[in-house]
């Protein structure tokens, strides 16, 4: 198994790979193109990154990042505004959707307040039939050696209460618990804290 960061070339593969494994997932529901073009702005990013395990060069499981959320969403929007309205476009007419999208782009303010990390693990994912493997330990090593290359002392992740699997390995990592949010309504999630020793 090989443990790299990502290039642009792997863009398409990790969307596939985030559709298919977290299926009920907010941003799953934005389809691949627009997937496709988030990932290749976080690897084209000085603000982001992904991390991605490799069998035989197929893409096995992904951990993407950010050394801080703000900017990288302003320069994604800066620089992929119209590919990524054309990529929502038939998305943007389900009032459901639209409604997430806008609760999506004001969370970093909610979290201003609680002076969170600006820096953010935002999504950790293997194929299924390569669970049980270690892979996403690897993964996650991987991905705290970057942000320690990138000068980040600690960093966050949101987690749905609805997904005790994911709480289970970001305790087992060492992760502590900071505070309940909402990000979508009717939708608890928690936030926990890494800090990198």
């Amino acid at each position: 198994m090989k443990i790299c960061l990502a290039d642009k070339r792997d863009a398409r593969q990790i969307a596939k790979i985030h559709r298919k494994e977290i299926n009920q997932g907010f941003l799953s529901q934005l389809g691949e193109n627009f997937l496709s073009k988030l990932y290749e702005a976080m690897i084209l990013s000085k603000n982001a990154f992904v991390v991605v395990a490799k069998e035989n060069n197929q893409i096995i499981g992904f951990v993407s990042g950010c050394s801080n959320v703000k900017y990288f969403y302003k320069n994604f929007f800066k620089k992929y505004f119209f590919p990524s309205l054309i990529a929502l476009l038939p998305k943007l007419f389900n009032v459901s959707i639209f409604k997430k999208i806008l609760e999506t782009l004001k969370y970093p303010l909610k979290e201003k307040k609680q002076k969170l990390p600006e820096a953010e693990l935002l999504t950790i994912a293997t194929l299924k039939e390569f669970h049980g493997q270690g892979t996403a330990q690897k993964l996650f090593e991987r991905f705290i050696l970057e942000m320690k290359n990138r000068d980040v002392q600690e960093f966050k992740v949101v987690v749905g209460e609805n997904l005790p699997r994911a709480i289970t390995f970001y305790e087992k990592m060492g992760f502590e618990f900071h505070s309940p949010v909402s990000i979508h309504k009717n939708q608890a999630s928690r936030v926990y804290v890494y800090k990198i020793k």
